[in-house]
């Protein structure tokens, strides 16, 4: 695994917890949310990692995020199960754009 994407991954969790803090004062965070996935995505993919590895990354830093997150924050888990359903859903875009 490539230190840089994971560095970089780590970056945009991060951000995507302060975006779930922010959810949970009922603030609209959904654009940004999407938008912080692609970048941390493209950002890694520039690394040289491959989309589907990125991806995986990434993912599993938001379910390590998702564990240890109180259950009574429910918005808060929301952002962090939309970041990762956006994740597979680029990878899936951008499997079906190379066919």
């Amino acid at each position: 695994m490539c230190t840089n994407a994971m560095s970089i991954a780590l970056r945009h969790v991060k951000i995507i917890a302060r975006l779930g803090d922010m959810s949970e004062h009922d603030e609209p965070v959904e654009d940004l949310v999407r938008a912080t996935v692609r970048n941390c995505l493209l950002a890694m993919q520039a690394t040289g990692t491959e989309a589907a590895d990125a991806a995986e990354i990434f993912e599993q830093l938001l379910q390590h995020e998702l564990a240890t997150l109180p259950l009574e924050k429910e918005k808060f888990r929301h952002v962090l199960e939309a970041a990762h359903l956006h994740a597979e859903y680029l990878v899936v875009t951008d499997r079906k754009s190379l066919h």
